[in-house]
């Protein structure tokens, strides 16, 4: 009884708690209500250090199972209980599996691994039996596992010998399986063939299997036997049979072909014909030409081919499918090259050989004559030229061939170039020759780097210090360098490149040099990415009334668009703007009486874009508005026209500017050269704060050259100094008028007396104008009128518009008046006049 009681624990505690190898306690955590007992008192419980181990018979076939032994180790049973030794227990414990998890899901319902068709031909069909191995993975559920086609007729289908449930669905046959488990499935089933009749050739609509397997019986001796999907085919004979075995790739279908063996007779030379394209690149110092010869080879195979080749021409490459070391040797006099193969050829062989030939001096007179196929029957070619240089190309002679337009080249040849084929010839046997004329022309730079859009911000101090931060959005596939012209004594601050600190410096012409990455390219297309750079200067501070002037550096760049915000101290008037860019529509002429003013507000701008995400349109709008003094912060250009997102775009350079400057932290770079005489080389400034306010203004322009420049000035005065000249002006006004007031007077009069005359012509000639104005007729005058003037008078256009539409009121409403009173009075009832009388 001790001996069941001690098997059956450590056969729970082995099979469901998984213990393998040398049994431990081991403490769980993420387990409540466990129990854990120190290995040496667990040996003494279980008595384990005996050298026999006592299980009932039930338990030791449990244990059996989960080591997955076939043979049992050497036991004795006594009492209907199982003794081992200690040592063979050891060993099942051992290979104990772990157990399977009952919530573990196939990751397929089923598989079927293998498939074996097995036929026999007859005089009118075939006969097959098809072997399917089918794994069910899924447990408890009713599976239709396809088979065959629903087009092929089945004659009975048997699940391990027993008979099955079929069902045609999604255009198969069906068969019904309800376990987990090993199933083998065979279908007999019938196929359309013909012993006599051609086509000899039997096709197989089959399930995509990782195995596939075909065995068919042909009733035919001498046959040859093709599978154009089988990896490998065994065919033998016995008697009048003909027995085929193949392993066939995965795939739909299989189709089986036959021939009668035709007897061997004496080998036939072989004959071979060949067309030849030849592509001509002309290139600055040499013609390029790749030629693809395509042969066709009858009757026998062939284990090398030979082609002659000009003098002068010079073989690059030859290559092609089974394409052995090529030889240049001389026969009769000749340049020949032999072209040998790896293994005999036979029917449509392609070898492809790139040759080239130097241009003469001055490019005048190149001769083209082609290579020779040689050993051929017929040779015919193709000749299509392209220009990979800007020379001109003309073709003063030619021999032996006849010009055809590009559009009729093959197609191959057509697909060779990547650019246009400016030429085409075509010709149909040896010799011929072309004579090329290359002019050469002085070559037109065009720019390998260009500036997107650039945006650009200035902040002027009443002390007089100017800070401008430029960014320009570049698009580089070659430069090195971007060069800008800063002016004298101008100290540099900044210069980053894809948002990155880098090394720039300054060359002899005192041009800061910024050296550039190469943009990525995404779709035949450029990225652009930005290059900031921020410098200062010091000029005169501001006085009372007086004008200031200031540029941007040039840059060897073209610059598709810049805009430029400009920052001006508050407590300044500024009356008047000139610039080499478009000035925005608030600030174009004089400035002395409108009070133009756009306020910046940094901290209203911050709480805008912190914002900008949580509050509706409206509300971020109404704000944006007030962080530029109620203004409106958009900028409107006459002559340049600027979408929404340029304008976000500048409005978020305006906000970045102040807080790029405060950014500054001390980090190394490699080596930063500072113009200007600055300190710092390595270092960047630290913490510079330069508060961003004032009135903002905009300047903008498009399609700026490198020399174009990039100024603006204004006048400005003090605001009590333009107060007091609005006042000087109201007051000259005053006096002016004062002093002549006897002309004024008398033109007075003048004017007067002219409006009398104008009156009483009007009541000498009123019944007239009364007359006109009324008729219908002024109406379709007036409309004629403004057709008339539409295409050369905008002022008459309206103007006479204006009348129609008044002659036309006019005319709607007497007629309204007319019908009216038109209209019959209604009839009063006679008992109501008697009862009047």
């Amino acid at each position: 009884m001790k001996g069941i009681f001690t098997g059956f624990v450590l056969t729970t505690l082995l099979v469901f708690c998984g213990l393998f190898g040398n049994v431990y306690a081991q403490e769980n955590t993420g387990r409540n209500s466990q129990l854990t007992v120190p290995w040496e008192e667990f040996k003494k419980l279980l008595n384990l250090d005996e050298d026999q181990i006592v299980l009932p018979l039930e338990t030791f076939q449990k244990l059996l199972a989960q080591t997955g032994v076939k043979v049992a180790p050497p036991h004795t049973v006594k009492e209907g209980n199982v003794v081992l030794t200690r040592a063979e227990f050891k060993k099942l414990v051992d290979n104990m599996k772990p157990p399977s998890d009952p919530a573990a899901q196939p990751p397929f319902n089923y598989l079927i691994t293998k498939a074996i068709y097995s036929g026999k031909m007859q005089n009118d069909n075939s006969v097959f039996v098809g072997t399917f191995t089918i794994h069910v993975l899924k447990k408890d559920i009713y599976l239709k596992v396809p088979l065959l086609p629903q087009s092929v007729a089945l004659e009975d289908i048997t699940v391990d010998g027993k008979q099955a449930l079929v069902v045609i669905e999604n255009g198969y046959h069906n068969v019904v399986l309800s376990q987990a488990g090993e199933y083998e499935v065979s279908v007999s089933f019938s196929q359309k063939s013909s012993l006599e009749k051609g086509p000899h050739k039997v096709d197989l609509a089959i399930l995509e299997t990782p195995i596939t397997l075909l065995n068919l019986e042909i009733p035919l001796k001498n046959i040859d036997v093709e599978i154009p999907q089988a990896q490998q085919i065994l065919a033998s004979s016995r008697g009048n049979t003909t027995n085929v075995s193949a392993v066939i790739a995965s795939g739909r279908a299989i189709s089986v072909r036959w021939r009668k063996q035709v007897a061997v007779t004496e080998k036939i030379p072989p004959k071979l014909y060949s067309e030849v394209y030849h592509l001509i690149s002309i290139d600055d110092d040499a013609l390029k030409i790749n030629s693809d010869i395509n042969y066709n080879i009858l009757h026998s195979e062939v284990d090398a081919v030979k082609i002659a080749i000009p003098e002068g021409v010079n073989v690059l490459q030859v290559s092609g499918e089974g394409v052995g070391e090529w030889q240049e040797v001389e026969q009769q006099g000749q340049r020949v090259i032999m072209i040998p193969f790896t293994y005999g050829k036979k029917g449509a062989v392609k070898v492809y050989v790139t040759t080239e030939t130097p241009l003469s001096e001055g490019g005048l007179s190149n001769i083209f004559s082609g290579i020779q196929v040689l050993e051929t029957v017929r040779e015919t070619g193709f000749i299509g030229i392209e220009l990979n240089t800007s020379a001109e190309v003309i073709v003063p002679e030619s021999e032996g061939l006849e010009k055809i337009a590009v559009q009729k080249l093959p197609v191959p040849l057509l697909n060779k170039s990547a650019k246009p084929l400016i030429m085409g010839f075509k010709y149909l046997k040896h010799p011929y020759s072309l004579v090329l004329d290359v002019k050469k022309h002085e070559k037109v730079a065009v720019p390998v780097a260009t500036i997107n859009s650039a945006n650009a911000v200035t902040l002027f101090t009443e002390d007089g210090k100017v800070v401008h931060r430029l960014v320009y959005q570049i698009r580089n596939s070659a430069k090195q360098f971007l060069e800008i012209q800063l002016p004298e004594k101008a100290d540099v601050w900044s210069v980053f490149v894809s948002n990155q600190p880098v090394e720039s410096s300054i060359n002899g012409e005192g041009k800061l040099l910024v050296p550039l990455i190469r943009s990525r390219s995404e779709d035949n297309r450029l990225h652009d990415f930005p290059v900031e750079v921020i410098y200062a200067l010091a000029q005169n501070r501001f006085s009372s009334m007086g004008s200031l002037e200031s540029g941007l550096p040039a840059v060897d760049l073209m610059i598709s668009q810049l805009i430029w915000s400009v920052y001006l101290p508050n407590d300044y008037s500024y009356i008047y703007f000139e610039s080499t860019l478009e000035k925005e529509e608030i600030i174009r002429g004089l400035n002395v009486f409108s009070g133009a003013q756009r306020n910046y507000n940094e901290e209203a701008m911050r709480s805008v874009f912190e914002s900008k995400k949580m509050d509706p349109d409206e509300s971020r709008l109404d704000k944006l508005k007030n962080a530029y003094g109620g203004k409106d912060y958009g900028s409107n250009f006459r002559n340049v026209p600027l979408a929404e997102d340029q304008i976000a775009t500048q409005l978020d350079a305006e906000l970045e500017f102040g807080g790029r400057l405060e950014g500054f932290t001390s980090q190394e770079v490699p080596q930063s050269v500072i113009s200007g005489g600055a300190v710092g080389t390595g270092v960047l400034p630290v913490q510079i704060k330069v508060p961003t306010g004032g009135q903002v203004y905009r300047f903008a322009r498009t399609v700026i050259q490198t020399g174009d420049p990039l100024t603006f000035s204004v006048v400005y005065a003090q605001l009590w100094v333009s107060s007091f000249i609005k006042w000087l002006i109201f007051v000259l006004i005053i006096l002016i008028l004062f002093l002549f007031r006897k002309k004024l007077t008398s033109h007075w009069q003048w004017l007067k007396e002219k409006l009398n005359d104008l009156v009483r012509w009007y009541k000498k000639n009123e019944s007239t104008i009364t007359k006109y104005s009324q008729s219908l007729m002024t109406t379709f005058v007036l409309i004629g009128l403004v057709m008339v003037l539409w295409p050369f008078s905008t002022f008459f256009t309206i103007l006479f518009l204006f009348l129609f539409w008044v002659s036309a009121t006019y005319q709607i409403l007497q007629h309204r008046r007319r019908k009216a009173q038109q209209k019959p009075k209604p009839k009063i009832k006679v008992k109501e006049e008697r009862a009047k009388k």
